[in-house]
């Protein structure tokens, strides 16, 4: 199960994701995501409990997705188990190079 909540700024979306990202609930980040459109799209995961390789993709597409409409991603304060799969894929790395983790410490 995952939840959602979405706290709107001019310019930046702030999105806290409480529970699992997989191939059930993906669909529901990229719907939400898909609404705004604001400049910077921050995903807060200090709720997020799992993540699988379904839930990865989805944010590697939203990365690129957000960065196609000349927006910026930042994942905010992974939990430990998430950020280490992260790390284990490279996703970190890939995210790190788009400039996605340079919001950790917010």
């Amino acid at each position: 199960m995952l939840k959602v909540a979405v706290d709107a700024v001019p310019g930046v979306r702030r999105v806290m994701l409480n529970g699992e990202l997989d191939m059930e609930t993906v669909s529901l980040l990229h719907e939400v995501v898909r609404e705004g459109d604001e400049h910077t799209l921050e995903l807060d995961l200090s709720g997020l409990s799992f993540v699988d390789s379904t839930g990865l993709k989805g944010l590697l597409d939203i990365n690129n997705n957000w960065q196609q409409k000349g927006g910026q991603l930042l994942i905010l304060h992974p939990q430990p188990d998430v950020a280490e799969v992260m790390r284990l894929v490279g996703l970190d790395r890939l995210l790190a190079q788009n400039g996605a983790l340079a919001g950790e410490e917010r």
